[in-house]
């Protein structure tokens, strides 16, 4: 069986206690791509760039995509103002985001975001984000942990009828490390898991296309071996394979 090509979006990663400060360097966290091999993927970093139809031929050659994690969304791509709470943004990152999510829906190459990358696609469709949790939603639990990144620290309640629901038990534990969540839930999209205190923790695409995104890190749980986020992996490589 053909393994398939997942093109991961990168970030850009502002370097400050090397012998070349301010240097700029593509990257992403290992454990995504640990957890896409684990999954039978051949997993392909994607540099941010800002020529559309250059990113258009990125996403082409894929066949699904993997949105990764990172810093805030720029307020502006979805009409706020940034709040106290708003953390460092990117906008180059952010807009290289936008095009690769819109991209891959024209081309329908399976997506599939994690934590900035769900907040992502919700923008991406004319969704707005919670800029800052403890801020905005006072009531809501801390979803920044203080455990290890493999360790599951909260619940979330997932819907059976779903995407996520065929692969995770109904209330399933995941790890969290975010301040950021979905807020205006873009059109065309459904929730599909929501943690105890509300927050939603996964969103996916009604028609079209595939498009999940989920808010905890799946990649960190599966690349110390967690087996069902391995097989949430491989649920999309599934859908990549099609």
């Amino acid at each position: 069986m053909r393994k398939p090509l997942i093109g991961i979006a990168a970030n850009i990663l502002i370097m400050s206690g090397d012998s070349m400060p301010g240097m700029y360097r593509s990257y992403v966290n290992h454990d995504y791509v640990e957890s896409l091999i684990k999954a039978g993927c051949i997993p392909v970093l994607l540099p941010v760039i800002e020529e559309p139809e250059d990113i258009r031929h990125q996403v082409e050659q894929m066949d699904g995509i993997l949105l990764s994690g990172g810093y805030d969304m720029d307020t502006t791509l979805y009409g706020e103002e940034p709040a106290w709470g708003q953390d460092f943004s990117m906008r180059e990152v952010d807009v290289f985001y936008l095009e690769v999510i819109r991209a891959a829906a024209k081309l329908k190459k399976p997506v599939f975001g994690i934590c900035k990358g769900i907040q992502a696609i919700n923008v991406a469709f004319g969704g707005t984000l919670y800029q800052d949790l403890a801020a905005q939603c006072p009531d809501s639990n801390r979803h920044r942990q203080l455990a290890p990144r493999y360790h599951p620290t909260h619940h979330i309640q997932v819907e059976r009828d779903s995407f996520l629901g065929s692969v995770l038990p109904e209330r399933t534990c995941v790890n969290s490390f975010h301040h950021q969540a979905v807020k205006e839930l873009a059109e065309g999209f459904r929730v599909t898991a929501r943690a105890e205190d509300g927050v939603v923790e996964c969103i996916e695409r009604i028609e079209g296309s595939f498009i999940c995104g989920v808010q905890w890190h799946p990649e960190m749980m599966a690349k110390f071996g967690n087996p069902l986020m391995i097989e949430l992996f491989e649920a999309f490589a599934g859908k990549c394979r099609k």
